[in-house]
């Protein structure tokens, strides 16, 4: 059981320049209000807080002690250059962090801190640094119209029906208020040329749950009930087999595993295990828990026992739950292929309001203070492999191709040729 931690933040501990005599600092989260005049100690205070609350020390490479021996008489040179001219560039800021952050393994990191005393003129004097995404941006498959990756997908959906035989179609967006954005939701019956049909679904984010428990008749709801109608359903001599796409889906919530694993399955799975940090020592973990999938009470299928083909489409834009749900699927359903290209690597499930009760994720508020370091809460172990910052490998490797109106189109095509010859 997670035991809430309530301690008082010291703030001499922060300021000393020697790290052997603040090893030990309180985790305190996203309640983190402690000021710092110097870059100094905006080093000091968020090398400290990463060395207590970062979840991937077991796995990163990243020699975090030395990193500071060697970064801490730069940030002390920034402060004599502050001293000397009076500012000190973004750019330049931005460099030393970079050098400090830029390769660590946690792929859902967003690290965001404020120039404390920018140079005249400068606008939004912040460095932002996406560890996951510089990683992702330096693989030789990268597609650089990465952030036209959903747009890419809706216009090739819309397309759809001229490029294949399409026994019905639906979509439909929902506003999704915990994304404070809407999720768009596409439903496709394909029919191959023997007759049989292929229900496919994606979904921008994985927001299956909130859809289906809260928007009966919303257009939405209608995608994802069909999808899971036509599977549940249909004969076994006209069910081909299922598609499930991934691709340029943002992630969400883990309750989706009650559509998309439990609809399958007939008896209750251990589907993955988390732990998080306990203590302030780097490799002080809780023990390893196990997560359990239940069947879904409304629909079922056993598609193991009648051998049913259950494909899942991935990119290199699979993000989080989006790389979770197939990780699941092939783990606990044989029938499960996975094809496309490996995924972005961030696998840490995040829950941010778990701050206070143990010693990991994010911490402090870029809007209020001056740095907000955004990291996963939990270290997720999945087919006894921590596989964070790698992504899942698909068992098929198909690459979009750098064309927009066809980028998509041969990691589908490679699903619905799999599934014709199975």
């Amino acid at each position: 059981m997670k035991k809430q931690i309530i301690l008082t933040i010291v703030a001499t501990l922060f300021l000393s320049s020697c790290r052997k005599e603040a090893d030990y600092i309180p985790y305190i989260g996203e309640n983190d209000k402690l000021a710092y005049n110097t870059y100094t100690e905006q080093f000091q205070y968020i090398w400290k807080m990463m060395s207590t609350g970062y979840v991937f020390w077991d796995v990163d490479t990243v020699d975090w002690d030395a990193a500071y021996d060697r970064y801490l008489p730069r940030f002390e040179a920034l402060d004599q250059k502050y001293l000397d001219s009076g500012y000190v560039r973004t750019s330049e800021l931005y460099e030393l962090y970079l050098g400090l952050v830029g390769k660590m393994r946690d792929h859902h990191m967003s690290f965001v801190v404020k120039n404390l005393h920018p140079a005249p003129g400068e606008i939004n004097p912040r460095v932002s640094i996406r560890p996951g995404l510089l990683e992702v941006q330096s693989r030789d498959y990268y597609i650089e119209a990465r952030d036209d990756a959903r747009m890419g997908m809706k216009a090739f959906l819309n397309g759809i029906t001229s490029q294949y035989t399409v026994a019905d179609s639906c979509s439909g967006t929902a506003y999704i208020p915990e994304f404070y954005s809407s999720v768009y939701y596409h439903y496709c019956l394909f029919t191959l040329a023997d007759g049989r049909q292929v229900p496919y679904l994606w979904t921008t984010n994985a927001a299956l749950t909130p859809v289906m428990r809260d928007m009966a008749g919303s257009r939405a709801y209608t995608a994802i009930d069909k999808w899971l109608t036509a599977i549940c359903t249909s004969p076994r001599n006209q069910l081909a087999g299922i598609i499930l796409d991934t691709r340029s889906n943002g992630g969400g919530y883990q309750d989706d595993l009650d559509y998309l694993v439990g609809t399958f399955l007939n008896e209750r799975t251990e589907i993955f295990k988390t732990r998080y940090k306990e203590g302030p020592g780097r490799l002080e973990y809780s023990v390893w828990c196990p997560y359990y999938q239940d069947p879904n009470p409304n629909y079922h299928r056993d598609i193991t026992a009648e051998n049913i083909p259950y494909v899942v489409l991935v990119d290199i834009n699979s993000v989080s739950m989006a790389e979770i749900e197939p990780m699941v699927i092939k783990a606990v359903l044989p029938t499960a292929h996975i094809i496309g290209e490996r995924t972005f690597g961030g696998t840490g499930p995040l829950q941010n309001d778990a701050v206070d009760l143990n010693y990991g994720g994010p911490f402090g508020n870029s809007s209020s203070y001056n740095h907000y370091v955004y990291t996963s809460t939990f270290e997720a172990l999945m087919g006894g492999k921590v596989r964070e910052g790698e992504g899942i490998v698909p068992d098929e490797e198909v690459l979009r191709i750098n064309d927009p109106a066809h980028s998509f189109k041969p990691q589908l095509d490679a699903a619905l040729n799999y599934i014709q010859n199975h």
